[in-house]
């Protein structure tokens, strides 16, 4: 049978969903950010796979969750093995299942995207590199040709797309940006197209700089020339409130031994994997220069990446809404603040909001019932998904942070 390596599974404390992190890759691209492109993993069959996650599962949460992630490295590699696990998770109860993938295989492949959807799978991320050829073949080592075939591909089924490009000046800039948007309308006008920055303390080889905060605003205004749903990532928040941080996580291995792990944790898995290809001592003090300037950067379009935990106090207190860009036409504004005399809930504050922009408001974020927020949304009360509290019920007090998150948001 299959197999592929496994790195580790994560399981997020924010709520119910796993990340399957398989090791390998068919890029070689000089600026990756992703041990799992290197390390070997312990080899598992799919059926093995998913019994491994499903125990980790039940260990930590008692349930299955309905998400599933599948990521890497490049989870594509091995066509059966993908389609089993696929297949498996449906069958263990998953809902959403997405993939995320540099999308060459299923380009390779005529049926490939075909025999994942009748498998189960619900989503697709797709890394779109480069649209010039040249710049994907000297950055990756391969051609886009069937990247961009597998995106016609995925438009073309049920899978839902999103497409991701990682912003480097110099070599995939607002030129290339502007390419590749032109292409995605092309296929299709309402694909949601994510740019990220370039992290260059986090890549294996410097090949560029991080990108400033005026060049993904560009980027930007670019894409939205030819893109209604284009998101600009947690580098920028244009487009979106920040998403609550998750500080930290569980990191599940194949032999199921298992660690709270944060960020430190991460980054020194970052760093000695970076070591192999520069000096530690470069690494860190690159690290040390880039946490000033991301912190700067941030202080310039007035988020913290970091938000302090905000203390509840009881009683009466300012609230602070957050509304996603998918809002901002109705509220005029990224955010609003209200006051209340004493404790309230959900949906008393969402009620306010509906008093002051209107039933457009409810019909926008509540579903038919008015009983639940519509599954395109979600609302995080200081942090916390409300489903994991008590839903629209949940008791808010002074001071709290009220976070409303469209589907277009991303993770």
């Amino acid at each position: 049978m299959n197999k592929r390596g496994i790195q580790y599974f994560t399981l997020s404390e924010i709520e119910p969903r796993v990340w399957l992190m398989l090791t390998g890759c068919n890029f070689r691209c000089k600026g990756c950010f992703r041990p799992a492109r290197d390390v070997d993993g312990i080899q598992l069959t799919a059926e093995e796979t998913i019994r491994r996650m499903g125990k980790a599962c039940l260990n930590y949460y008692g349930k299955v969750p309905s998400e599933a992630m599948i990521t890497g490295g490049e989870p594509t590699l091995d066509k059966p093995y993908l389609l089993s696990l696929v297949n498996g998770l449906r069958e263990k109860g998953f809902k959403k299942i997405v993939l995320m993938t540099n999308g060459y295989a299923l380009g390779k492949d005529d049926v490939y995207v075909n025999e994942l959807e009748e498998a189960g799978l619900t989503e697709a991320h797709v890394d779109l590199k480069a649209f010039s050829d040249d710049i994907h073949k000297s950055y990756t080592g391969k051609s886009n040709k069937p990247v961009l075939r597998a995106i016609e591909k995925l438009n073309a089924s049920g899978i839902e797309l999103l497409v991701q490009t990682v912003y480097m000046p110099g070599i995939v800039d607002e030129a290339e940006i502007d390419k590749i948007a032109q292409f995605l309308a092309a296929v299709n006008k309402d694909i949601r197209y994510r740019i990220n920055p370039f992290a260059s303390v986090f890549a294996f080889e410097k090949v560029t700089s991080r990108p400033t905060v005026a060049e993904m605003e560009r980027a930007y205004d670019i894409s939205s020339k030819y893109l209604p749903n284009v998101i600009i990532s947690r580098s920028c928040y244009r487009e979106f409130p920040t998403p609550p941080p998750q500080k930290t996580w569980i990191t599940v291995y194949p032999d199921l031994t298992s660690k709270k792990r944060g960020m430190k944790d991460q980054a020194d898995d970052r760093l000695s994997w970076l070591s192999r290809a520069r000096p530690r001592e470069s690494v860190t003090e690159d690290w040390r220069k880039e946490e000033w300037d991301f912190k700067l950067r941030h202080s310039l379009v007035g988020i913290s990446e970091s938000r302090e935990e905000l203390k509840e106090e009881k009683g009466a207190g300012i609230m602070k809404v957050k509304f996603p860009r998918a809002l901002h036409e109705l509220t005029k504004m990224r955010e609003k603040e209200l006051v209340f005399d004493g404790p309230t809930t959900i949906v008393e504050v969402l009620e306010k909001l509906v008093e002051e922009y209107g039933e457009t408001f409810r019909e926008a974020i509540m579903d038919q019932s008015n009983e639940n927020i519509k599954r395109s949304f979600n609302v995080y009360l200081n942090g916390m998904n409300i489903k994991n509290l008590q839903g629209i019920k949940t008791e808010v007090h002074g001071n709290a942070e009220i976070i409303i998150l469209s589907w277009v948001s991303g993770g």
